[in-house]
Formats: C-alpha cells, structure tokens, sequence
C-alpha cells in the first residue's frame, strides 16, 4: 500500500477525502474502481453502508490532520445558552463550554437548512392524521417482520416521510402529540418517540433529508427482536448475565428478522446493528468505541436513552425532561460523545412542548412553542396565581425570548414579582398534575384548526356556563391556536 495511502474507519471519512481502496471488491459496491472524492455527505453516508473502512488517496485529497485543522476555526457553538444560563446553573453553563467542544466536535452543524413554515395550529391535525397512521403501520409491519415473512416496507417508508415532513414543517406538533399519549406507553410509542427525538436532531444539524428518513426508519424498526421475549424480561432492571446476554441479542434478532423479511436498506440496519454501542466501548453487542461507532447509530442512540429516562416501563422512575437531559450530559464522554450529547440537548430544548415549568418570579406556565435559535425561552402560557397555586382558567402568553416585553405583560396581568427578579427565566419543570391539567382534554380540543397565536395580552376567563366548563384546556386551545 502507497505511503500515500491511509486507512481511515469509515465513520472518520468526510468531504473532500479521496477514496482509493475498499475493504472489500469493488464489484460488490456500486462505487467505481478507479477510485472517486468524496464531495458530499450523503457520498460518505453511501459508501458507509457497505464497508467498515476504505483507504484514502493523500496526494489526490484531503488528509485527516488537514480536515481537522480547517474545522477548527470553524465549527463554533452558538452563544445562546450562554445568554440564557443562569447564574449557579452548573449545568446549562456547561453547555456553553466552547473552548474544549468546538475544536473537537465530530460531526458539521448546517443551522439554516431548514425553517418552520406551517404554524402549530395549522400543523396539528396533519401531524395527528399522520401519527395515527404511523403507529398502525408500525403495528402491522411489527408483527409480520416477527413472524418472518414480508411486510409493506413501502408503506412504513411513507409513513416515515410523512413524519420526517412534519417535523421538518413544526417540530412540535409531533412533540405535543407523543407528550399527551397516555397510552401503549412502552410498546410503539417508545419507538415513534425515539424517532421523533433523533428526527429533531438532525433537522437542528441540517443532516439530508434521505439521512434523516433513514434514521427515523431505524428507530421504528431497531427493537423488532424484542418481540419475542418475555415481558419480565424486559421489565427487569436488575438482570442476571445469564438474563442479560438473552436481553442483548435482541439486537441480531431484530437484524434477523428484518433480512428474513427482505429489507435491504443497508444504512437502517447498520443503524441498528450499532445502535446499543457506547463511546467507552461498554456497549454491545460487539463493544465498538468511539469514531467505530457510526454516526446516526449514535444519534438513534441517545434519542433512545433519552426516551428510556424520560419514560421507563417504571412509571414510579421517570425523569422529568431537564433531569433526563441532565442525566445525558453527565454521560457524556462515556456512553455518548460529549459534543453530541451537547448539541442534542440543544436540538430539543431543556422544556420541550407540553412541559409545566416555574418561573423565577414563582409563577406557573406551561411550554407551547420552542424558539428554535433560543431554547432556554419558551413560549409560554402563564397562569394566574391563586392561594391554592395556579387558576387554569385565566393566563396570558409571553415569549420568554423578548424578556422586557414578557415582564410589561405580566405586570399588566397583575404579577407583582415581574420586575423584582434579575432575570426572567425558567426555573425548573413540574408536575402537569398539580395544575389539574386535563391532558384527554386538551389531546382532543388541540387538533382543531385554529389560525394563529393571538399576539395581545388579555385576561381569558369565560363568563358563560358552557364556556367554564370546558375550562384552562378550550381557552388555551383557542389562545393558543386561533
């Protein structure tokens, strides 16, 4: 092998590489012999779903050192955390280290790839009618993969896109939806949920859209293999490693069945066959480590662990969001890379959709919206206060991100504490139960089609008797929603 030529894991191969030699024949690839340059993503995302490493052509392309040096300079977190952090936040400081990550962050970050375009209102419904049918695909397509025969990867495949189209288009309309599930919590729902999540995160990079179908494809279908084992054995938390090696092979079964099937999309089942593998190697079920690990295996990854922690088969060991982003980030280093673990937090803020929070002036509110380049500042619906703790039949909306104009609203609204704090601000999340929310309620009244936020601040307490019962949930729906 020239000296000129350099082994690289095909997980380390990025643009402006030239590659020279597989790890296999040629003729077993689609690529041409006489070698090509990488010269987009999705050039080094179809070369990785055939091989484990290449050879690169130094004289001919870029070198690794090269490649790393340039990005340097470059690849910079953005500042808002930063703004936002508050003082003895240890944490939320702490994803604003920049020195150390940005030198060494693994993957490029394309910010402004995608936009919202279609409002929450408008996109609820859509994203209703398409989760419904998601989740009876997933279904179907569940069962016939386990017992070994065909199933409509076609169909599953549209439904995805439609997915990834929502979450494209809003991506809290599908946030809102997974979080007001109260059912078939640990069956599909944890699927769809890590696929929403790993959805968000490469819609916040900028990843290709065929990249990103691919990976929500893979978080549906990685736990196929489960289908098979006994409920108590997944339940368990607490396995024997006799108990433990049966649990883990859940992850060739799961490869087992989708080839017996006929799937072939070979990038969905290199996601999965790596999707249980962690940075320090403590994975399996071949105990690959850091750059071996590919890079949307490791996005399914911690999507998937985000979900666990915020919705275990154990009800009683539930994380809140921001105590399970928490969890992550002191995982970072060790079970996900650190820049990774970094930049998924921010793609799905500390308060997703849904999420009843208090507020450093004491009050009560509940997350309607993400600001998408300021995820510590919400939109929000904020309550008024009562002796008992909150009237959800009376709020006001204030966006967390125009924070003078959120503390002239709620002095208007009567808050007497707006201008006595330093900064107005998310304090942490809270139970939605100690606010009486209806969640049935509001799962039913937010699918309506309704125009837009209404921009003023005015108190919305319904006089009439039908009005007051339908309660906090029909007046923030209207509010919220048109």
């Amino acid at each position: 092998m020239s000296l000129k030529q350099l082994k690289v894991f095909i997980h380390e191969l990025e643009v402006g590489m030239y590659v020279s030699a597989l790890d296999k024949p040629w003729a077993e690839t689609p690529f041409p012999i006489q070698g090509f340059m990488i010269k987009s993503v999705a050039d080094a995302s179809r070369v990785k779903a055939y091989c484990d490493y290449v050879y690169i052509d130094i004289a001919k392309g870029a070198s690794p050192l090269e490649l790393k040096s340039s990005a340097a300079g470059s690849r910079e977190f953005n500042n808002d955390l930063r703004a936002k952090a508050q003082d003895g936040n240890s944490f939320v400081r702490g994803l604003t280290d920049q020195g150390r990550m940005s030198a060494s962050r693994s993957f490029v970050i394309k910010p402004d790839v995608y936009f919202k375009t279609v409002e929450l209102s408008r996109e609820i419904a859509s994203a209703r009618r398409v989760m419904n049918n998601l989740v009876g695909c997933l279904s179907v397509a569940t069962r016939q993969i386990y017992k070994g025969g065909q199933f409509n990867a076609q169909q599953l495949q549209q439904s995805v896109d439609d997915m990834v189209d929502s979450v494209v288009r809003c991506p809290d309309a599908f946030t809102w939806l997974l979080q007001l599930r109260a059912k078939d919590r640990h069956t599909h729902d944890h699927s769809i949920r890590s696929g929403l999540w790993a959805t968000q995160f490469a819609r916040h990079i900028g990843l290709e859209i065929d990249q990103i179908k691919d990976l929500c494809l893979a978080a549906l279908l990685k736990d196929v293999g489960k289908a098979g084992m006994e409920r108590s054995l997944l339940r368990k938390s607490d396995r024997n490693a006799e108990e433990e090696a049966e649990y883990r092979g859940f992850v060739s079964a799961s490869l087992e069945k989708l080839t017996q099937s006929g799937f072939d999309n070979r990038r969905v089942l290199n996601i999965i066959k790596y999707h249980c593998e962690r940075f320090d190697g403590s994975g399996f079920p071949k105990g690959c480590s850091a750059q071996r690990i590919p890079f949307l295996a490791s996005v399914v990854a911690i999507a998937t662990e985000f979900d666990r922690l915020c919705n275990p088969r154990e009800i009683s060991a539930a994380l809140s969001p921001s105590k399970a982003t928490g969890r992550l980030y002191e995982l970072r280093g060790h079970a996900f890379a650190e820049d990774l673990v970094v930049e998924f937090i921010r793609s799905i803020g500390l308060y997703p959709a849904g999420t009843v929070v208090e507020l450093t002036t004491g009050d009560h509110g509940m997350v309607i919206e993400q600001n998408p380049k300021s995820r510590l500042s919400p939109r929000l619906a904020i309550f008024e206060s009562t002796e008992g703790g909150a009237n959800t039949d009376n709020y006001i909306f204030i966006d967390l991100k125009n924070e003078e104009r959120a503390r002239l609203q709620l002095q208007k609204f009567g808050k007497r504490r707006a201008y006595d704090v330093a900064k107005l601000a998310i304090v942490k999340d809270i139970e939605p139960d100690s606010l009486g929310i209806d969640e049935e309620m509001l799962n039913r009244l937010i699918s309506r089609p309704f125009s837009a936020m209404a921009p003023s601040v005015r108190q919305t307490k319904k006089s009439q008797p039908e009005a007051r019962a339908e309660g906090f949930l029909s007046s923030l729906k209207q509010r919220i929603l048109g």
